[in-house]
């Protein structure tokens, strides 16, 4: 009797036994993550490469845009978060390729960031650019090199392209109702990418509309005397002299032109809308007035959407924006307005979203991108007067 009641309670937990560790089976597929669960995200990680000490601007511009999303319930209800990569391994040197490709990768492979904003140097957008295209990571660079967005189709430029730049500079330096020039001189950066497309540029719409390249020439970086350069360009009397680089290196370069008695107007590029560094090298910055750049932005445009801008920045960093600045926030504002589009995280939707913009207004205005993912857009150029850069006119594409 009892080994029959033995063997029927042993059938019994034999069977409360499989049901149990069944019913375990089944509930330990379900709450697998990787097969059933998806993750809610609370931020939008967004990687910044920002050089320490020029175009500081840059990130000061993308910063207004967050505060703006985030303060309006930020991207599709997440948070905006920047991870921030200097690249700018010395001080007194510019920012360098080496240093912008380990951003770039550590941005992308350590902390998963959706996109990347920045650099500014084109010198160093052509080499992250791969980088970007190869994880299909947004690029929105601050530069202006026409080839820079060569990488692929998830690069796009937020400023106005060197070939436009050079272009409109051209045309205004020939215009009789303005410089009326026949011949100039060109200079670049040697082994700069943006100088050397935005001059190449220039010199291409200059003699296509019958002006004479009279001299062309190259300093380095980290040149203080630049007598023998200017030596030979005082020799060829040029009307204007097109020197489009970056500060210290070129209010250095003029102020030595006026003491050999050079006359010839300079025209510069976007570069030179580093604004406060840009004056900040000479003692007496009326040397430089006469002296003409392009740039995509000015305070000075009654624009409810641009004054908006302005008034947002100086509210945050107690000094109107430059250029760099418009750059970075239009850059963190159209990255908003492509996720916004699409209503997710989809990478390629939120890349042909940001394809299809049209008629975007904010720090700038954008008609539309082109086949080269180089936005269409106006053209500030400004003057130099008294020292301080003031609004000349602007130039519709």
């Amino acid at each position: 009797m009892r080994a029959r009641i033995f063997a029927l309670t042993s059938v019994i937990l034999s069977a409360f036994l499989s049901i149990y560790l069944f019913g375990c089976d089944r509930i330990s597929h379900v709450v697998q993550p990787d097969a059933v669960t998806t993750s809610i995200e609370t931020t939008l990680k967004i990687g910044v490469i920002q050089p320490s000490n020029t175009f500081t601007t840059f990130s000061q511009g993308t910063e207004t845009a967050r505060a703006q999303i985030n303060s309006n319930g930020g991207v599709l209800g997440m948070e905006v978060v920047f991870i921030s990569r200097d690249n700018q391994p010395v001080a007194t040197e510019p920012p360098t390729p080496e240093a912008s490709v380990s951003a770039a990768k550590e941005l992308i492979d350590m902390e998963n960031v959706f996109a990347l904003l920045g650099p500014v140097y084109s010198t160093n957008a052509v080499e992250v650019g791969p980088i970007a295209q190869q994880a299909q990571r947004l690029m929105l660079p601050g530069s202006s090199g026409a080839n820079v967005p060569a990488a692929g189709d998830h690069v796009f430029l937020i400023t106005v392209p060197n070939p436009f730049q050079g272009k409109v500079m051209a045309g205004f330096a020939m215009n009789p109702d303005e410089l009326g020039a026949k011949t100039a001189a060109t200079i670049i950066e040697e082994g700069d990418v943006y100088t050397i497309d935005l001059v190449a540029a220039f010199e291409a719409a200059f003699q296509a509309n019958g002006g004479e390249i009279v001299y062309s020439g190259a300093y380095t970086v980290g040149d203080t005397n630049f007598t023998g350069l200017l030596t030979e360009i005082h020799e060829v009397t040029p009307d204007v002299i097109f020197c489009p680089g970056f500060q210290p290196e070129v209010p250095t370069l003029i102020n030595a032109a006026r003491q050999l008695g050079i006359t010839a107007t300079f025209l510069g590029g976007s570069a030179w809308d580093d604004r406060e560094r840009f004056l900040s090298i000479l003692a007496d910055n009326t040397v430089l007035d006469g002296s003409y750049y392009p740039t995509n932005f000015s305070v000075a445009t009654q624009d409810a959407d641009v004054q908006e801008f302005v008034g947002n920045y100086m509210a945050l960093f107690e000094s109107p924006p430059d250029g760099i600045a418009a750059s970075g926030y239009d850059a963190m504002r159209l990255l908003a307005l492509a996720i916004e589009t699409t209503g997710s995280l989809d990478l390629m939707a939120v890349r042909d979203a940001f394809a299809a913009v049209s008629g975007y207004k904010g720090a700038t205005t954008i008609s539309h991108y082109d086949e080269n993912r180089h936005p269409v857009k106006s053209l500030a150029i400004q003057v130099i007067r008294d020292g301080q850069v003031e609004l000349y006119k602007v130039v519709e594409p």
